[in-house]
């Protein structure tokens, strides 16, 4: 079986950036993957939070593959997970959305107490299922100031950028970034 890259990252935590310098360095890894795409042979790995449920099983299904749990700052995090689906509610959403949101944080829109607990659960669920493979798991920080170098010695792949681009930057209803 092929062994794959995962991105274990919640909402927020860089995950469209992960997959695009994937990409980049000549990977087909998919962001927001669809059930099949998790389990397809056609691809590299994917990331965001559809594969948070399924982690375990695709650890099984994907013998040597690679986990990246992408993290941030914990109150950074939940300051920026209000706006982000805040902006979300008024769009039109598939039933599928909703339930990878409502696995994952408990709720598919922002309750602080619910987010904060998800984003402690999760830490606390990986950490442990991993503790004992330190060649198969990684925290990355990108938005903390992790470079390249130290996912792409994990992959142990050279030939990379040397800063991670920003992707799928948050901005107000005045173009404002929001961090």
């Amino acid at each position: 079986m092929k062994a794959k890259i995962w991105c274990l990252g919640l909402s927020r935590t860089g995950t469209s950036t992960f997959t695009e310098i994937l990409n980049q360095a000549g990977y087909n890894h998919i962001h927001y993957p669809t059930p099949e795409d998790m389990y397809s042979m056609g691809n590299d790995g994917c990331g965001d939070i559809p594969v948070i449920p399924a982690y375990q099983d695709l650890d099984a299904k994907f013998p040597n593959s690679k986990f990246v749990y992408t993290i941030r700052d914990k109150n950074a995090w939940l300051k920026s997970m209000e706006p982000y689906l805040e902006r979300k509610r008024k769009w039109k959403q598939g039933q599928r959305q909703i339930e990878v949101r409502v696995n994952v944080y408990g709720d598919p829109f922002f309750d602080y107490k619910l987010y904060s607990e998800a984003y402690d659960f999760w830490e606390n669920e990986f950490t442990k299922y991993f503790k004992n493979r330190p060649n198969d798991f990684l925290v990355l920080d990108i938005i903390g100031g992790d470079k390249p170098k130290k996912l792409f010695d994990f992959l142990e792949k050279d030939n990379y950028p040397e800063e991670f681009p920003h992707y799928n930057k948050l901005v107000d209803g005045k173009g404002v970034q929001v961090k």
